[in-house]
């Protein structure tokens, strides 16, 4: 999951790139991909999840969504949010205000308890956004009605071009739930074995009525806010010192020390995953575009109206 994501998220940057007539404006979530990754492999078709934009395309990996439907979803051939927002999936949408969509999130956990199912929400959300007073009033209500959501804070450690040491007077971001009555739990996002198991334990006792809870994932944006960005305000060689660390290059080679993956594996894994990406890719190419104006307007005879 983690190469076929990382790996679809550069095809779907080079095409957008070739038919924007320029790289830029891409929103890119390079090493950021474990995140949500560790939690949409722990879901149901009906728990819900909200990603963090970056890292839309890891959806895939949930139960109910497929790569071509990510893909389609990029590549402007589906119109209304489909494959980004399918209720039957779990998947509610999002919007430009981050941080809004933690109230509608919230009230998809309402709604789980007031049907009494078993299903729970993620909600997932950088570090800037996570300073939005809507994700504040969102965790308060959680806390208060011992609601099914998982709060994850997605630090990259920079909202836009702030640092995430000038935004909080903290260093440890899962203090941030401690106010709100929320377990919280502080996890190396970079780290794939630890994140899956932190997801596990915590959508397993969101699961079994535990409540909420929050955890703070330490990534980093390998990427500036947008591709084009000149990342003026990032100190000179902090890139190289994250690039070591990123994530796939670090899962490969501690499978690879455990005796879990060979070199032959590898190529092998690599020329799989390209040849299943190609194939999404040829299929989307034949499917039409979707109008501007496809099914904006309700479908309703004027003599109703």
């Amino acid at each position: 999951d983690l190469l076929t994501a990382r790996r679809v998220e550069a095809e779907i940057w080079a095409r957008q790139g070739i038919l924007a007539g320029r790289g830029g404006g891409a929103h890119r979530g390079i090493g950021e991909e474990v995140i949500p990754i560790a939690f949409c492999n722990n879901l149901t078709k009906t728990d819900c999840i909200q990603v963090n934009f970056r890292t839309f395309f890891c959806l895939f990996t949930k139960p109910g969504i497929t790569l071509k439907d990510m893909v389609a979803f990029s590549m402007g051939k589906c119109a209304r949010g489909e494959g980004f927002y399918t209720p039957e999936n779990g998947l509610l949408g999002g919007c430009g205000t981050l941080g809004e969509s933690s109230v509608r999130y919230v009230g998809a956990a309402v709604a789980a308890t007031v049907k009494h199912t078993k299903d729970i929400t993620i909600f997932i959300q950088g570090d800037g956004a996570s300073n939005h007073g809507a994700t504040h009033e969102a965790m308060a209500v959680a806390g208060a009605w011992h609601l099914p959501v998982v709060f994850v804070i997605q630090n990259n450690r920079y909202g836009m071009g702030t640092s995430v040491n000038k935004a909080y007077s903290i260093e440890d971001l899962s203090l941030r739930g401690i106010g709100y009555g929320l377990p919280s739990e502080r996890v190396d996002g970079n780290d794939m074995i630890a994140m899956y198991m932190v997801a596990r334990k915590h959508v397993d006792r969101c699961r079994s009525s535990g409540g909420p809870s929050l955890i703070a994932a330490d990534t980093w944006r390998l990427r500036g806010h947008y591709e084009g960005d000149s990342q003026m305000y990032r100190p000179k060689g902090e890139a190289q010192d994250w690039w070591k660390k990123e994530p796939l290059a670090r899962y490969q080679k501690e499978l690879m020390d455990r005796g879990v993956l060979t070199e032959t594996d590898v190529e092998q894994i690599e020329a799989e995953v390209k040849d299943e990406i190609k194939a999404v890719f040829v299929e989307v190419d034949k499917m039409p575009l979707r109008e501007d104006f496809f099914e904006l307007y309700q479908k309703t005879a004027i003599a109703e109206l």
